[in-house]
């Protein structure tokens, strides 16, 4: 009883859907799929599951840094006087 417990908690459990896909990608995901040596939906769900985990990070990313200049909007001491606005546009325009 027990060992059938076990392996009922292993499966993962799978859902079966319609996908509508573009043919370039499909013939990538094929072509992936068999130089990996594994089928095609392993192959797709690998890649699913690292494109979410990279969208995972970038928007963890994105809330840092705009976390990060809210911490530090206001918060420069400048040895000499400078003109803010000339500043910015000189960082805009990738001068500095």
């Amino acid at each position: 009883m027990a060992k059938m417990i076990y392996i009922l908690v292993m499966q993962k459990q799978k859902i079966k859907t319609t996908m509508n896909i573009e043919v370039d990608i499909f013939e990538k995901l094929k072509s992936l799929a068999k130089d990996n040596g594994t089928t095609q939906t392993k192959m797709m769900n690998n890649l699913l599951k690292k494109g979410l985990l990279l969208e995972e990070q970038e928007k963890k990313q994105k809330k840092t840094k705009g976390d990060n200049f809210i911490k530090l909007a206001g918060i420069v001491t400048a040895q000499n006087p400078f003109n803010a606005t000339e500043e910015v546009k000189k960082f805009r325009n990738g001068e500095l």
